[in-house]
C-alpha cells in the first residue's frame, strides 16, 4: 500500500469512529437524558455508578480475552469512550436543557457563538457587527451548522453538541493511538482518555477535542525525526516522512482554528522535538537541515489553514484599524496559582497519575534507574525465591509496544510533561507584569499525559509481579492485579468532580429563557431579523437566544481587541448622561460604532432605567466589577423616535 493510500485508509478510519462515536453518544445522551430521575437526587450519580461497573467489566473481559476479534476491539475502543462519556456527562446534567453552569460565566460567549452560525455560517464575531472576530470559531461553526441543519436553536443544540464532542474525543483519539501502539492498548489508551477527559475539561468541550490528539502528536512528531534523519543519508531507504508532516501540520492549523493556547502550545512541543534532534545530530548538517525543513513545511500547513480564519483579523490590524489589548491572558484564578501535581490526588486517577511519573522517569532515564529496579527486584527475589529468568518477557508479549517503541512514547509523554512545567514558570515570572500565560488550561494535558503513562506503567509492573511471583502463585497474582486494576477503573469512572457537580446544579438552577422580552423585540422591530439588530441590554442572555449583535460585549475578556471595549463603554456613559431625546439620538447617530436598534433597560422605580456593565479589574481576585450605568425615562420620552415598552422589569426600547 503506498503512503498516499494508507495516509487515505487513515483518514477514512478516523471519520468512521467519529461517526460511530457520534452516534453512540447522541443515542446515550437520548436515553438518560429521558429517565425520570427526581431532581435533585443522587439517583442519577446511582445509576452512573452501575453503568461505570458494567462497562469496566465489559472492557476488562474482552482485553483479557485472547480470542477477542480485531474488529471487536475497534468497536470498544470507538463505542467504549463514547458510551462512557455521554453516559456521565448526561446524567450529570439530567433535568436540565443547559450545559454545565447554565448561560454563566464563559458558557454565554460559547452559546452565543453557536447561535450566531446556526443563524448564517459566514464568519462573524459572537458580539460585535463592526469588528474582526478573534475568538477561533471551529467548534462553534460546526456545531452552528449542524444545529441549522437540524433545525434546532443554537441554545437547547449547545448540551447535546458538547456532550457528544466530549463522546467523539475518546474514540478519536484511540484510532490515532492505534496507528501507534498495540490496539489493547490503544483501547485503555481511549477509555483513559474518556475518563480524564470528563473530570477535568468537560466545561471546554471545544479544547478538549485538540487536547486528546496532542499526545499523540508528540510521538508522531518523534517518529518524523527519526525517519527523517534516516532518509537524509539515504533518500530511498526507509519510510517517507512526509505523511506525518502533512498530518501534524494539519492538526496545528486546525488547533489555530479552534483554540488558540492549545495551537501554541502544541506548536511549541512540536518545535522542542525537532529542536531536540537537530541538537543531537547537530554534527551531522544533511539531518539537521532536513529536521528543519519539515518544521517549516509543518509551519507552512499550519499557518495556511489558520489563516481561513485569522486573515480578518490579520488585514484589519494590517490596514490600521484600531484595537486594544487583549485581556484575556490577565485572568488568574486561584487554581493557576500553584502547579498542577495530579500524582498526589487522593484517588485512583491520582495514583494513575503517580505511576506514570515513575514510569517516565524509569524508561527515559534507564541507566540511572536500572541500578536501583535491579536491587529491588534481587531482594525480591531472594524472598521468595524465584528464578533470575523469569522476570525477562519478550517485547511482543501482552499490550505493551516494542521496547524501542516504548523508549519514544516515554519521551513524548516526558517531554509534553515537562513542557506543561516549563509553562507554568514562565507564567509565574510573567505575573510581575500583571498577567499570565492562563497555565490553568494546561491541567487536563499533564492530567492525561500523566494519566497515558501510568496506564503502561501499570501494565509493566503487572507484568513484573506476575512473573517475579513463584509458578505457584503466578494465578493468583494475576487475579490480584486485575482485580485491583478493576475497582481502581470503578473509582476512576464513577467519579464526579466537585466543580462540575456545582456548575450541573447552576445549569439546572438557571433562568428560563426571557421570552416575553424577546417577543417584546420581535413586535417592535417589525419585520427586521435578529442578526440585523444591535441590541444593548442589561439580561446577555439575549445574546445565546438569539443571534442579536451587541452594541457592548458582556466582560471585557470576551470581546474581540478590534471592539474596543472601554470606548464603547466610555459611549454608554456620555449617553446616560444626555438630558433630552434629541440629544440622545444625536449622541447615538454620531457614535464612532454602529449604534444600538434596541436598548433592554432595567426599570428601578419610576425614574431609574439601569444597564449594568462590567468593567475589568483582572487580575484581581474579583476579576469583573459591576457598574450601573442610569439612564432617564425623559430621555426617550419622544414617540416620534423611541417605541418603548415595559416588560416586566425590563424596558424594552426601540429606535424608530
Amino acid at each position: 500500500m503506498t503512503d498516499a493510500r494508507l495516509l487515505a485508509r487513515r483518514a477514512g478510519e478516523l471519520l468512521a469512529a467519529l461517526l460511530v462515536a457520534a452516534v453512540v453518544g447522541a443515542l446515550t445522551f437520548a436515553g438518560v437524558d429521558a429517565l425520570p430521575f427526581v431532581e435533585p437526587s443522587w439517583l442519577p450519580e446511582t445509576f452512573g455508578a452501575t453503568l461505570a461497573a458494567g462497562v469496566v467489566i465489559l472492557t476488562g473481559w474482552l482485553l483479557l480475552r485472547r480470542a477477542t476479534s480485531g474488529r471487536t476491539l475497534w468497536l470498544l475502543g470507538t463505542a467504549g469512550p463514547a458510551f462512557l462519556a455521554s453516559s456521565h456527562l448526561g446524567l450529570l446534567l439530567n433535568g436540565t436543557p443547559h450545559y454545565l453552569f447554565g448561560l454563566g460565566g464563559d458558557q454565554l460567549n460559547r452559546v452565543a457563538y453557536v447561535t450566531r452560525f446556526a443563524d448564517s455560517p459566514a464568519l462573524a464575531d459572537p458580539f460585535y457587527a463592526d469588528a474582526a472576530p478573534f475568538y477561533p470559531p471551529q467548534w462553534f461553526w460546526v456545531g452552528g451548522q449542524l444545529a441549522r441543519i437540524a433545525g434546532v436553536d443554537g441554545w437547547e443544540f449547545y448540551k447535546p453538541y458538547a456532550i457528544v464532542t466530549m463522546a467523539i474525543a475518546g474514540a478519536i483519539a484511540f484510532v490515532a493511538w492505534r496507528w501507534l501502539v498495540p490496539t489493547r492498548l490503544a483501547v485503555l489508551f481511549g477509555l483513559v482518555t474518556a475518563v480524564v477527559g470528563v473530570h477535568t475539561n468537560a466545561y471546554e468541550p471545544y479544547s478538549w477535542i485538540l487536547v486528546c490528539l496532542l499526545p499523540q502528536v508528540v510521538v508522531a512528531t518523534f517518529l518524523l525525526c527519526a525517519r527523517a534523519a534516516a532518509r537524509a543519508h539515504d533518500p530511498d531507504g526507509g519510510r517517507p516522512t512526509w505523511p506525518l508532516v502533512v498530518t501534524i501540520g494539519v492538526y496545528l492549523g486546525w488547533a489555530a482554528l479552534g483554540y488558540t493556547l492549545i495551537a501554541g502550545v502544541a506548536a511549541l512541543m512540536v518545535g522542542l522535538v525537532v529542536v531536540l534532534h537537530s541538537w543531537r545530530y547537530r554534527a551531522d548538517r544533511a539531518v539537521v537541515r532536513a529536521l528543519l525543513g519539515r518544521l517549516a513545511a509543518m509551519a507552512g500547513i499550519s499557518a495556511a489553514i489558520a489563516l481561513l480564519f485569522w486573515h480578518r483579523f490579520l488585514l484589519a490590524v494590517l490596514g490600521g484599524a484600531e484595537t486594544e489589548s487583549s485581556v484575556a491572558n490577565d485572568f488568574a484564578p486561584e487554581v493557576a496559582s500553584r502547579w498542577p501535581l495530579p500524582m498526589f490526588e487522593v484517588s485512583a486517577a491520582g495514583l494513575l497519575c503517580l505511576i506514570g511519573v515513575v514510569w517516565l522517569v524509569v524508561t527515559v532515564w534507564p541507566a540511572r534507574a536500572d541500578l536501583a529496579a535491579e536491587r529491588v527486584a534481587g531482594s525480591l527475589r531472594a524472598r521468595i525465591g524465584t528464578n533470575p529468568d523469569a522476570d525477562v518477557v519478550p517485547d511482543h508479549d501482552g499490550p505493551l509496544p516494542p521496547t524501542d517503541r516504548t523508549l519514544v512514547l516515554a519521551r513524548a509523554l516526558g517531554l509534553a510533561t515537562v513542557t506543561v512545567l516549563g509553562w507554568y514558570v514562565l507564567s509565574g515570572l510573567r505575573a510581575v507584569t500583571g498577567s499570565t500565560l492562563l497555565p490553568f488550561r494546561m491541567i487536563p494535558v499533564i492530567t492525561l499525559v500523566l494519566a497515558l503513562a501510568g496506564v503502561v506503567g501499570a501494565l509493566t509492573l503487572a507484568r513484573w509481579a506476575v512473573h517475579t511471583s513463584p509458578d505457584r502463585s503466578r494465578g493468583r497474582t494475576l487475579a490480584a492485579a486485575v482485580v485491583v486494576a478493576g475497582l481502581a477503573a470503578v473509582q476512576m469512572v464513577q467519579h464526579v468532580s466537585e466543580e462540575d457537580a456545582e456548575f450541573a446544579a447552576a445549569a439546572r438552577a438557571f433562568p428560563a429563557m426571557s421570552r416575553d422580552v424577546l417577543d417584546a423585540v420581535d413586535d417592535l422591530t417589525g419585520d427586521r431579523v435578529p442578526s440585523d439588530l444591535v441590541v444593548l441590554t442589561s439580561d446577555p442572555t439575549l445574546y445565546a437566544y438569539r443571534p442579536y449583535f451587541s452594541f457592548q460585549a458582556p466582560a471585557q475578556a470576551y470581546a474581540t481587541p478590534a471592539g474596543r471595549y472601554e470606548e464603547r463603554l466610555d459611549e454608554v456613559r456620555r449617553w446616560a448622561e444626555t438630558g433630552t431625546p434629541e440629544e440622545l439620538t444625536e449622541a447615538l447617530e454620531s457614535s464612532a460604532f454602529r449604534s444600538p436598534d434596541v436598548l433592554v433597560l432595567t426599570r428601578e422605580g419610576s425614574r431609574r432605567w439601569v444597564l449594568p456593565a462590567m468593567v475589568n479589574q483582572m487580575p484581581r481576585v474579583r476579576n469583573n466589577s459591576r457598574e450601573e450605568i442610569v439612564f432617564r425615562p425623559r430621555q426617550f420620552d419622544d414617540p416620534t423616535r423611541f417605541d418603548v415598552r415595559e416588560v416586566g422589569e425590563r424596558m424594552v426600547i426601540v429606535r424608530r
